[in-house]
């Protein structure tokens, strides 16, 4: 069960990471577009900026879920710095189940807004709400998917393997 529970969680970071790299470049695309476009020709997209503040939000979701994999969430490493290396480990259980508890509630609460909000599109850019609304749910439930695995898969053992390799997971 360990064993599937790493090989599970490896591939949802890897999975995430790509996803989010993908939205980061296609961020960074819009938001020179937009420059370009407004200091090189005078002309503006309004649309562009719309897409890249839901684009960041999605990236913000997809991201978190690899940096629970990689035991990275700064939160949790400055309060486990603050307690013995023994107690190490129950303060971030702590931490990832508080985590886990919110993740539940933004799930609980932000499915029913998602649907709600099917019918609007944005203003600027046209694209139905429902896509933007969706990142919290869809990432909270990515994000506990991912503190079930790395709890089944073993946080200390994948933290000192990533000490002993200098930092790769």
């Amino acid at each position: 069960m360990q064993a599937f529970a790493r090989r599970a969680a490896v591939l949802l970071a890897r999975t995430t990471e790509i996803l989010a790299t993908l939205l980061l470049i296609t961020v960074t695309v819009l938001n020179l577009t937009q420059v370009v476009g407004r200091y090189a020709f005078g002309i503006g997209f309004s649309w562009t900026e719309e897409l890249m503040r839901y684009l960041m939000i999605w990236l913000m979701m997809l991201g978190s879920v690899a940096a629970i994999y990689r035991i990275e969430h700064m939160g949790v490493e400055t309060l486990e710095a603050m307690v013995s290396p023994r107690r190490a480990p129950l303060v971030r259980s702590a931490l990832y189940s508080i985590g886990g508890i919110f993740c539940v509630f933004v799930l609980i609460y932000g499915w029913p807004l998602a649907l709600r909000n099917a019918g609007q599109v944005a203003p600027a850019s046209g694209i139905p709400m429902i896509y933007p609304y969706m990142a919290l749910p869809v990432g909270a439930l990515l994000i506990l998917v991912q503190i079930a695995l790395s709890w089944f898969g073993g946080f200390e053992e994948r933290r000192n393997r990533a000490e002993t390799a200098g930092g790769q997971a």
